[in-house]
């Protein structure tokens, strides 16, 4: 369906030229203005606290945030935008521009916020962009109630909740994929424009991730005139036209000039990190490989509830299907990022984050249309569910705070480190305290539609801020490796340090807190290094010449993790080498 282009909507009050004086509001159209006045404060609030919490105040976490906090900090002290390093390597796995914006975000910053948290503000910054890019894909598709409900299906996917305040690159292609969205509402009454837009939403994602975004739009472009007459039109083709020129910079400028610098990197980044990771060869050296049921087992988690509100929306609109633009727009979309999801030879949960706006859009509908008995039924639920984890997040930090030995639980001992701060931090319990008393508020006592909805998402926000703001000392002490390698630093002698079994994310925070680059023995068989930094439980050395020279010096591992531990051997200069080879 094709709607009046919003922008005229939005200031066809402010361009009216009629001389008539202004009639004073009357009383109900005061009432009707402070009501939808109120309504999108809440809505700003509740974005607001939905994403900024748990951005700061914590170091570096493991997986993404520890090799990508190196790699801005490379960045930042070499001034290299084109090649990403990380612990002295090159690191071609996606291309620069979350670097890039968590760059000048933590230089920004830097007077007031350690370098990890300033750059982790990136990811709040293309969270709330992806956010606007759907309020504005709603909004020209319908109205700006059908934007702001769009928002809120997306904000209610368990896995948005999941990945929105970590620093990843998979955020920006969220992004990227919103603001191309939001441009295809306008390709018949404004071709150029909204090529404009989708052509800089594929950019972005291109810049974010690799091929993917550009993929997935190719796919779509071609797929909506194949299955659809309405898009058979040349405004249609003027719309893909321009995309694909708006598009041309991005694609072309950051490429060519890694082709320019280093031929043998470009070829790492496009043959082996993006189609090798698609089609399969360069999974078993790079990891993350799609295995079997990965997508069954969480697929339903990450999308939920858009997925299950956006079949509803195509069963209930099905007789609609031949005139309605919007749904066969984002039907199609859902149905390329799907296909690639399933048929790419790795996964990872992230991976899923482009197919929340798709559905977000089609389970927007379905969200404004619910019947009053389900609506209730999914607003009780919401409160228990949430208020139920909120209760016990309270309980928790209250039994931690009071009690004379909290470890003695053992679901407490396995997520707090071995002494536990108990200072009270009082603007961390007063913020938390105010966010309950408000979250109450809006989850049972203030009146709107869409109780359900909003209700869900401000459980959400409400569990994550308490535990961003009640148990974030702890989380960081047990998730950190400052402590760790803050310990190594002492142990370390003079000259080169081997590493085996030390994965990207460790190494990654060795550099960033030490600034130490190890001579991995993975990519160098061999070493003449006397010392040895290894990564396993049981502390055993690779194959070396000389084994009975080597002596431990020193061992650790992050607080309450019984997985990874870490182990210094040194050995007296001479001829012996260590190697990884059989």
């Amino acid at each position: 369906m094709s709607s009046t282009p919003p922008d005229l909507d939005d200031i066809g009050p402010l361009l009216r030229t009629d001389a008539a004086p202004a009639r004073p509001a009357s009383a109900p159209d005061l009432t009707r203005r402070f009501v939808l006045g109120t309504r999108t404060w809440t809505f700003v609030v509740l974005l607001g606290l939905y994403v900024l919490p748990g951005l700061v105040g914590h170091e570096p976490w493991k997986q993404d945030e520890t090799y990508i906090a190196d790699i801005v900090r490379n960045m930042l002290a070499t001034g290299d935008a084109v090649v990403p390093r990380m612990a002295g390597e090159a690191f071609m796995e996606k291309p620069p521009l979350f670097y890039w914006v968590a760059g000048a975000l933590a230089t920004l910053t830097s007077p007031v916020l350690p370098l990890a948290d300033g750059a982790r503000l990136a990811t709040g910054a293309f969270v709330l962009l992806a956010c606007a890019a759907m309020a504005q894909c709603g909004r020209r598709w319908v109205d700006a109630q059908f934007g702001r409900t769009t928002v809120f299906v997306l904000l209610a996917c368990f896995g948005m909740a999941a990945f929105a305040h970590l620093m990843l690159t998979d955020t920006a292609l969220l992004a990227g994929i919103a603001i191309g969205m939001a441009g295809l509402p306008r390709w018949r009454t404004r071709p150029g424009a909204s090529g404009l837009q989708i052509g800089t939403g594929v950019g972005i994602g291109f810049l974010a991730k690799g091929l993917l975004a550009p993929g997935v739009f190719g796919l779509a472009a071609v797929l909506l005139p194949l299955c659809f007459a309405r898009w058979r039109a040349p405004a249609y083709a003027r719309t893909v036209l321009v995309a694909l020129l708006a598009a041309l910079p991005w694609l072309t400028l950051w490429p060519a000039a890694l082709w320019l610098r280093a031929p043998n990197l470009f070829h790492d980044w496009l043959w082996t990190n993006n189609i090798g990771r698609f089609v399969g060869f360069s999974v078993p050296v790079l990891g993350a490989a799609h295995d079997p049921g990965f997508w069954a087992k969480n697929l339903w988690w990450i999308t939920f509830p858009a997925a299950p509100l956006a079949v509803l929306a195509l069963w209930r609109g099905r007789g609609a299907w031949r005139t309605d633009e919007r749904m066969q727009s984002a039907a199609v979309f859902a149905a390329v990022v799907f296909g690639v999801l399933v048929a790419s030879a790795s996964a990872r949960d992230g991976y899923a984050l482009p197919l929340l706006p798709p559905l977000a859009l089609l389970g927007a509908r379905s969200a404004l249309a619910l019947a009053p008995r389900v609506e209730l039924a999914w607003c009780v639920g919401a409160r228990v569910l949430f208020g139920g984890i909120a209760a016990a997040l309270w309980l928790a930090w209250t039994y931690i705070m009071l009690a004379h030995d909290p470890l003695r639980l053992r679901a407490l001992a396995d997520l707090l480190p071995p002494h536990p701060d108990r200072h009270l931090h009082v603007a961390a319990l007063a913020c938390a305290l105010a966010a309950t008393a408000g979250a109450a508020w809006l989850m049972v006592f203030y009146p709107r539609r869409q109780a359900a909805l909003q209700t869900w998402v401000t459980g959400i926000a409400l569990c994550w801020l308490l535990a961003a703001t009640l148990f974030m000392p702890w989380a960081d002490e047990v998730k950190s490796y400052r402590g760790v390698f803050g310990a190594l630093r002492p142990a370390l002698g003079p000259g080169c340090v081997a590493s085996y079994g030390v994965a990207e994310s460790e190494r990654g925070m060795l550099h960033y807190y030490d600034g130490i680059v190890t001579e991995r023995l993975g990519t160098r068989p061999s070493s003449a290094c006397t010392q040895i930094l290894l990564e396993n439980p049981e502390g055993r050395l690779p194959q070396c010449s000389d084994a009975g020279s080597w002596q431990p010096v020193w061992d650790g591992a992050r607080p309450a993790d019984r997985h990874e531990h870490f182990w210094l051997f040194r050995r007296a200069p001479g001829a012996a080498r260590c190697t990884d080879r059989d």
